[in-house]
């Protein structure tokens, strides 16, 4: 979807607001303030809803970090070889830090967030973050867990939470680009070793 330049600032007006001070925080009124909307029926105008509005935020980002996901999962599918663990992190990780620490003011990770802490936006956040490229690749992490089920299950969906989280707190800091990259590529390390641990044997 090609969203207009008034449906444009109040995206960003809302993802700015949710990202800086939480979900409670967002209103109608203060979106269309901080969008530098006259109209104060703009919101309703454009998306009809705070929760169409909210929705429209995760669909204009998870876009990009979608195809992205999905490219990365291509070529490791034509390679013909057996998929590995790193590779799987790498095409969960790598997707969104580019949509976050690789774009400029990007309040995205810090939005994303707020999904683990607020059911309202979690409900939202679920048709969008359980895309198809976001499934195959949770399948893929829990498939080469050693650990088997419900641990494999229970890693993958930790991987997951780490990989936003650590962004997040990155994306806060302003961090530069070559120290972006580095922080990426420990998370990718990080993510791999949790995700390739042994299974603890009974009673550890």
């Amino acid at each position: 979807m090609t969203y207009s330049t008034p449906q444009l600032a109040l995206i960003e007006a809302a993802e700015r607001i949710v990202a800086e001070r939480g979900i409670a925080a967002l209103t109608v009124k203060d979106v269309q303030v901080a969008a530098r909307q006259s109209n104060r029926s703009a919101v309703r105008y454009h998306f009809g809803s705070r929760n169409d509005l909210l929705e429209a935020v995760l669909d204009l980002r998870m876009r990009p970090v979608d195809n992205k996901r999905q490219e990365m999962l291509d070529r490791i599918g034509r390679s013909g070889d057996p998929p590995q663990a790193r590779q799987a992190v790498e095409a969960l990780v790598h997707p969104l830090a580019a949509e976050t620490l690789g774009r400029a003011d990007s309040r995205y990770a810090r939005f994303l967030v707020q999904t683990l802490f607020d059911p309202v936006l979690a409900e939202i956040a679920q048709k969008h973050l359980r895309a198809e490229s976001f499934r195959m690749v949770h399948k893929l992490l829990i498939g080469l867990c050693p650990a088997g089920e419900p641990a494999a299950s229970w890693r993958a969906d930790n991987i997951a939470q780490l990989n936003m989280i650590t962004l997040a707190t990155q994306e806060g800091r302003g961090t530069r680009r070559p120290e972006s990259a580095a922080v990426v590529e420990d998370l990718i390390t990080s993510c791999t070793a949790l995700l390739t641990a042994p299974a603890p044997k009974a009673g550890d």
